[in-house]
């Protein structure tokens, strides 16, 4: 079963961060912060965390643009 968080654009937390189409996220399983960038020639909106790979990001559209950011977990 996966955990899903929504980042709020309107209302971001000290362990996040969202710029145009760039958000930084921390997993939740080991700890690290990790950019995901959804420029096609990047991430294109998605990536796993590079240390541990147990959690997902995803970034589409801008912050202020409408966009959605969220990362997604493995439940115990």
């Amino acid at each position: 079963m996966m955990k899903e968080r929504l980042v709020n654009p309107d209302s971001l937390e000290s362990h996040e961060d969202w710029e145009g189409n760039n958000a930084a996220f921390t997993c939740p399983e080991c700890g690290k912060v990790y950019l995901v960038s959804g420029a096609p020639n990047m991430h294109g909106g998605r990536r796993p965390c590079p240390k541990c790979g147990k959690s997902e990001a995803y970034v589409e559209g801008g912050r202020k643009s409408g966009g959605k950011a969220w990362i997604c977990w493995e439940l115990p």
